[in-house]
Order: C-alpha cells, then structure tokens, then sequence
C-alpha cells in the first residue's frame, strides 16, 4: 500500500496537476471564461476538470458545463472555504480516476478569502497541486463604478468586493469588449496605482488570443508565498446576508409548440420587473432545456427583456432553471418570480409546473480551515 501510494504521488508531481482557483464578483464572466479555456486546452491534448460551487443545489453553471460535456464536480450548499472537505473529496476523485492536467474550480461569487482557506490548506494537505488564484472583475461594472454611474447599494457588499480583488494571485479584467479605449485606460492607471505589484490581464473571454494569454500567465505562475487577507468576518458575513439568493425549476407547458416564446418572454418579464424596481443584479441566470437542445442565459445590469434571444427549435414543453442573485429582500424577489409565472399563466394560457426551489440569503461564512500564517 506505501509502494502504491509513492508511486501514485510521484505520478502526480510529473504531472503538475494545475487548479485555477476562479474567484470574482457575481456575473464577472468567470464560466464564460472557463468554457473557453477548457476548449483551447482540450484542443491541443489537454485533459480538463471543471468543480461548479454554489451556496444552493440547483446550479445553472453546472448543467451547462455538463451540457458541453466536460467532466464536471459540483460543492453545493455553500462555498469552498466552508465545505472544504467535499471539494477535497472531489479533487481526490479527479486525480485518482480522470487525472486532469487543469482543473477549474469556481468559487461562489460572494466568496473571498481564498488564500487562508483553500489555497494554503491544499499546500499543506495536497502539495503536489499547482493552485493559482484567478479573480475576474467586469470592466463594464468597474467602469460604472469609476464613473460614479452604478456601485453596490451597501457598504458590506462593495467590501466583499475589494477585498476579492486584493486577494487575486492574477487579476483579470474581464469583458474588456463592453467598455472604450478610454475606460479601458482609466481603469489602467487606477489598478496600477492600486496594484502596482499585481499581475493584471484585460481580457474578452469571447477572443481566443486573450484566453490564450490568460492560459500562458497560468502556465509561467509560480506561487512565492501569499500573505492571507486581513478580513473582518462580521463585515463579510453582513455583506453576503444583504443578497437574495433565489433557485427555482419549473416546467412550462403549451398547446401549441411555443413553449420556446413563452419561457422567452417569461425571462423578459423577469428581468424588466427587476430592473424598475431598481434591484441591482449579482448574477441572474437561467438553464432552458428541451428535449432536444438547451440554452445558458446570463443577465447583466444593462440587459433588458427584448435583448433576451433563445435560439431552440419549437417545443411544446420546456424546462427553465432560474438562479437568482440580486441585492434585495429574499421575500421581494420570491413574489417577483411568482406574479411573472402567474402573469405568464393568463396571457399566454400555458401551465406551468412547480418543481424544486428555494428562496434564502447565505449563512454566516465559517470556514473549515484558516491558515493566516
């Protein structure tokens, strides 16, 4: 068993196994990101992991990643840091029976921290892993921000922010695509004022030349000891209990075969009803399944319900996922989603059904290790 053990670990450090720890804010683009680099990797040979998390355990990212056909874990119920034992499980599993040489792991969007609680655990307990932290930010929202257009409505939630950008081994600025040369140049200066140190990529995970350099800035990383945050729990767990956290599946159903306009629609309402209520979005997703093809839809702060395009062919029956991240009370947003599927019911004569849901703001974040040394 020892014989078999040391040649199991001497396998594993030839191999260099990398875990691309992919933390950010809500809707910073980090699945879009990662689809894009698990299929240049895989295009030249590589074999690729992707572990979802979620602080719930109905996760859009999940079917979709699992749609596309990768191999694909799932830490639910809560973040890395607090459920550090089942992400441990599932990265022992992967080394063991699909010995990827990446493995992306994206953590929830709410979640900071990562160095004292995953980064320097797995150097102690896995050190034959090669972890990189990797932080997206949405330069559209950077720029918001900047300009004084949009920010986080509460002051705990902007701290979980900062403080997920401080913790970034590379920092990337992401959707570079959504914003002018100027922006882009602002946010520039600003983050070499800030962050003189730090290695910063700006980035369209829709360009396969900036995955590629991103892919490149991983492959050269060396970690040379990380200083973990300095980070005040109570602030981070009032700044997490300031969102409401909705997932709901339903099925709706027609007469005719236009099941496909009406879950459209459905999506519209939704993001119009937030939108006038001044609700600001973290992540607002959506997983559209029929039996023959499905769909990811992601909203941001600037999408409106006529921007929502599905691209299925008719059906009379479509399942819709819906993950819901947004700064507001858990109870607004329930009767939100609950008066559009009503509102959709009477215009459109269609049934919809009611499966598994949940509406809840996260738990107080206690980690299973932290290691501040």
């Amino acid at each position: 068993m020892l014989i078999a053990r040391a040649i199991f670990y001497e396998y594993t450090l030839e191999k260099a196994m990398v875990l691309v720890l992919a933390g950010g804010f809500l809707g910073s683009g980090k699945t879009t990101a990662i689809v894009a680099a698990a299929r240049l990797l895989m295009a030249q040979g590589k074999r690729i992991a992707v572990i979802t998390n979620d602080q719930g355990d109905q996760q859009v990212d999940t079917a979709f990643v699992e749609s596309l056909g990768f191999t694909t874990r799932e830490v639910s119920n809560g973040c890395f840091c607090c459920n550090y034992h089942q992400l441990d499980s599932h990265l022992q599993s992967l080394q063991e029976k699909e010995q990827p040489d990446y493995i992306f792991a994206e953590s929830v969007g709410t979640c900071t921290d990562l160095i004292a609680t995953i980064a320097k655990p797995l150097q102690n307990f896995r050190p034959e892993l090669k972890v990189i932290i990797v932080i997206f930010a949405d330069a559209d929202l950077l720029a918001s921000i900047l300009e004084g257009r949009s920010t986080f409505q509460e002051e705990s939630v902007r701290y979980i922010y900062k403080k997920q950008l401080e913790e970034a081994d590379l920092l990337v600025i992401n959707k570079m695509d959504l914003v002018s040369d100027d922006q882009l140049k602002r946010m520039a200066d600003v983050f070499k004022s800030e962050y003189p140190r730090k290695k910063i990529l700006y980035q369209s995970s829709l360009r396969d030349v900036d995955v590629s350099s991103w892919l490149k800035n991983i492959e050269e990383f060396n970690a040379i000891g990380r200083d973990s945050l300095t980070i005040d729990y109570e602030v981070y767990g009032e700044g997490e209990s300031k969102l409401a956290w909705l997932d709901k599946n339903i099925t709706i159903s027609t007469n005719n075969e236009d099941a496909v306009f009406v879950v459209q629609r459905t999506i519209g309402y939704i993001v119009d009803q937030i939108h006038s209520r001044h609700i600001i979005i973290g992540h607002l997703k959506f997983f559209i399944d029929t039996d023959n093809s499905s769909q990811k839809v992601s909203v941001t702060s600037t999408t409106t319900g006529r921007d929502v395009k599905l691209r299925l062919a008719p059906s009379k029956t479509v399942k819709l996922l819906i993950n819901a991240r947004v700064e507001t009370d858990p109870g607004i947003l329930e009767k939100l989603v609950d008066d559009v599927l009503l509102k959709i019911q009477s215009v459109h004569r269609c049934k919809v059904d009611h499966g598994k849901w949940s509406i809840f703001k996260p738990g107080f974040p206690r980690p299973t290790y932290r290691i501040v040394g």
